[in-house]
């Protein structure tokens, strides 16, 4: 019997090809849209899992700071009063580009991790070669990845070989190790010993004359022995807080597995990625799947309406309902199969545009990987059944001889309660849809134009890298040679830059507890940024080494009313007198708020950074210029340099890229919808010909017509824009949430949104609705 079915099925969709080969095609393309977001959200939620001891690794955070940078003396701490803890490391990354000089040439390298031997123990790293059972056996050991491997070396063997640092740590290769996977939240190309003081690259202090406040923060890993349950163990260590004192007082844990998602904290060096942007996709994905399958059974009803005759015989000659929903159910699972089939093959077909959208190496074999199997057969033949179960429910009524008149669904309007429902539900989807394509548009261009507080128009930023003993001079010598050419209009040496500061002190001010960021400049910083000065006044030559500029959050946090005697107590002997205000500017993305802010005068030789505004006319032969000075004066050492404002938007191209995904895959859904409205209008044109000819008869004209069959879809997109503005606004803030600068909810963006719609869905009708009115009103009532 199961064999007649599908063999009645294949018969039945052969003889009607067209119609199968475009529900087919439209069915696969939306199920291969929901294959690639879920692969995608595998990917992400995958993170971190591949290690052997994911279950039992935690990362220790501050929970008062909301901070996960903890002093690397609290490990030892750790291990030493809780048993519970089986072993710990200590990890510190410089996510930024670091030069490194091997066989005579220079690279930057980016992602430079130093930690201790704990770490390998600790995490799955699979290792290629090392020199001994440590991958670290001395302070001056480096290992390096296959990838960082081929770009320093080249080809040749760099066990046991020399790379230097930073042009002054000389390091021993003792090992190389296979590149971290993509689902890793720790990345790394380099991996130094963090028990050599060179490699400790954070440093904090509460008062700097005060050696007991200096601290190395680090990221604290614990791996707890088995069966031992962490918000037990937590607790106990937060129960006796003198233990660890002073590096802190209250802790929490962080599980590995919820690093790249759900970490909280605000100075972590993983990877994020974003649970809101993906509950957006997940969202859309299912709206594509919903859209899909309404689409799927409205052009299937339709066909069906077609198919009285048949159906009628049937009933006749004694077929019972459920014979007949056998066979719709049939035929649905045929359809549905080969849709499936076509939508893996669109999913491989279309990896190199998912890859740039989604903007990640796009596998979709990790759905073989995680079993998908085993959900995706069980899912399609629930699908066949409800959709087919649907589409025969909506017949159980129809007689025998009302089938024969090929009339199946000839339903009065104000009863047909489904289609009016699926309409304002299509409408519903697509108004929100245009909404957060228009909000997150607006959000990016918000930040990529936002006034940033200094003028990074033509503002170069040149990296100084770290120089051995007897080229220490030449900076100088360059900076004297770009002082004197015409297309260098300004120029400032910093310790530190606006998009890249990682030095903070204590304030130590007036019983205020935090920390400030710390800037260390020349004289010409607010010249060359062109910063506007609050209060007071900038620095003088002769207060090298003695002054400071606030920012106005600074000022504002300690409650000034101006700067009479006022004192960063921090730093030097007697502290750095405040001599001006400046007004706030971005130093960081706009992820972040505008925070407290020092700005010390004075340099101990640290420059890293040269800040140099070009002349607008002439900023071609101005970086040909700088090129040439650079190689002449500092050979050997790599150049790297960037615009400011090429820097910034950089900033947000993570989000830029997922928010273009999101507008694809939403538009995607919009189109879908048009679909499924376009199939509506179908069916409800076939249901009313009769009606339509009579008035055609009686006088009415085609743009009557036109307007009588648009009526009701303009009436359910008013409808739905009621229902989708508080849905839409909901969305929008979720997304939003993730910048500390957002761009308003304006009412001209709802009215956008419902007006698209509107136009969209008086196009996608207004096509069928002109077919049905310009029909010979004679084909309609010859019959009747």
């Amino acid at each position: 019997m199961l064999k007649y079915y599908f063999k009645s099925a294949i018969k039945s969709l052969s003889r009607n090809s067209q119609f199968t080969l475009i529900n087919i095609i439209g069915f696969s393309f939306g199920i291969s849209v929901c294959l690639a977001i879920i692969t995608y959200l595998i990917h992400e939620y995958s993170y971190d899992q591949y290690h052997k001891h994911a279950e039992s690794i935690y990362k220790l955070t501050k929970k008062a700071e909301n901070s996960s940078e903890i002093d690397y003396r609290v490990k030892d701490i750790l291990l030493e009063n809780y048993p519970e803890i089986e072993n710990a490391c200590i990890t510190n990354l410089l996510a930024f580009p670091v030069s490194v000089s091997a066989e005579q040439k220079g690279h930057y390298i980016d992602n430079i991790l130093s930690c201790d031997n704990a770490f390998f123990e600790m995490f799955t790293i699979p290792v290629v070669r090392s020199v001994s059972a440590k991958l670290l056996p001395d302070r001056h050991s480096v290992v390096i990845t296959k990838s960082a491997a081929k770009t320093l070396f080249g080809n040749v063997d760099p066990l046991g070989k020399e790379l230097v640092l930073r042009h002054q740590h000389p390091l021993m290769v003792t090992g190389i190790i296979e590149d971290f996977p993509d689902n890793s939240s720790i990345q790394a190309n380099l991996i130094v010993n963090g028990d050599n003081d060179d490699f400790k690259f954070s440093f904090s202090c509460e008062n700097y004359q005060d050696e007991s406040s200096h601290r190395w923060p680090f990221e604290i890993y614990l791996l707890l022995e088995q069966h031992v349950n962490p918000e037990m163990l937590i607790s106990k260590m937060n129960a006796h807080p003198e233990i660890t004192q002073p590096y802190g007082k209250e802790f929490g844990f962080l599980a590995l597995k919820d690093i790249y998602l759900n970490d909280p904290t605000h100075d972590s060096r993983t990877m994020k990625g974003s649970k809101g942007l993906l509950g957006i996709l997940t969202i859309i994905g299912g709206i594509i799947l919903c859209l899909a399958l309404i689409n799927f059974i409205n052009l299937t009803v339709s066909q069906i309406n077609k198919r009285g005759n048949e159906i009628g015989i049937k009933k006749t000659i004694g077929a019972y309902h459920r014979n007949i929903s056998r066979q719709i159910v049939s035929e649905t699972l045929v359809v549905m199969f080969i849709s499936f089939l076509m939508a893996m093959t669109l999913l491989y077909l279309l990896v190199p545009f998912y890859q740039s959208i989604f903007y990640t190496h796009f596998q979709p074999n990790i759905l073989f990987r995680n079993h998908f199997w085993l959900f995706l057969i069980p899912a399609i033949l629930i699908l066949s059944w409800f959709t087919g179960s649907v589409i025969s429910m909506l017949f159980y009524r129809v007689g025998p001889l009302k089938a024969i008149s090929n009339n199946l669904f000839s339903f009065k309007q104000h009863n047909n309660i489904t289609r009016n429902t699926l309409t304002i539900f299509q409408f519903t989807v697509s108004i929100v849809l245009i909404f957060v394509i228009i909000v997150i548009s607006k959000q990016i261009h918000y930040v990529k134009h936002k006034e940033l507080g200094f003028n990074d128009s033509q503002l170069l930023r040149l990296d100084l890298p770290t120089m051995k003993q007897e080229n220490k001079g030449n900076s100088r010598v360059m900076m004297d040679k770009f002082h004197q050419y015409p297309g260098i209009t300004s120029m400032t040496a910093t310790n530190g830059v606006p998009g890249d500061i990682n030095s903070s002190m204590g304030a130590n001010i007036e019983g205020k507890d935090g920390s400030l960021s710390i800037l260390m400049v020349d004289t010409a910083f607010v010249h060359t940024f062109q910063l506007s000065v609050l209060h007071g006044r900038t620095p003088l030559p002769g207060e090298y080494g003695e002054v400071c500029l606030f920012n106005e959050a600074a000022f504002r946090y300690f409650e000034w009313n101006n700067l009479e005697n006022k004192i960063f107590n921090n730093g030097r002997e007697g502290g750095y007198r405040v001599v001006g205000v400046v007004e706030n500017f971005h130093y960081q993305s706009m992820h972040n708020k505008i925070e407290p802010m020092a700005i010390l005068y004075g340099s101990w030789g640290y420059e890293d950074h040269l800040n140099i505004r070009l002349a607008s006319s002439s900023i071609a032969q101005t970086m040909d210029f700088i090129k040439e000075a650079w190689a002449e004066i500092l050979p050997g050492y790599p150049i790297k340099y960037q615009f400011y404002d090429v820097w910034f938007d950089a900033m947000y191209e993570k989000e830029e890229k997922f928010a273009q995904s999101i507008s694809l895959f939403a538009i995607l859904a919009i189109i879908i919808s048009c679909i499924g409205i376009l199939g509506l209008s179908v069916i409800t044109s076939a249901n009313r010909i009769k009606e339509i000819g009579i008035r055609k008869v009686n006088g009415a004209k085609v743009r009557e017509i036109i307007g009588m069959l648009n009526t009701d879809f303009v009436k359910w997109v008013m409808i739905a824009n009621i229902l989708a503005v508080p849905i839409g606004y909901f969305v929008a803030t979720k997304w939003l949430a993730n910048f500390a600068y957002q761009t308003g909810l304006s009412l001209w963006i709802f009215i956008m949104a419902g007006l698209i719609a509107l136009v969209v869905a008086i196009l996608t009708v207004s096509w069928q609705s002109w077919r049905a009115a310009s029909r010979n009103p004679v084909e309609a009532l010859r019959y009747e």
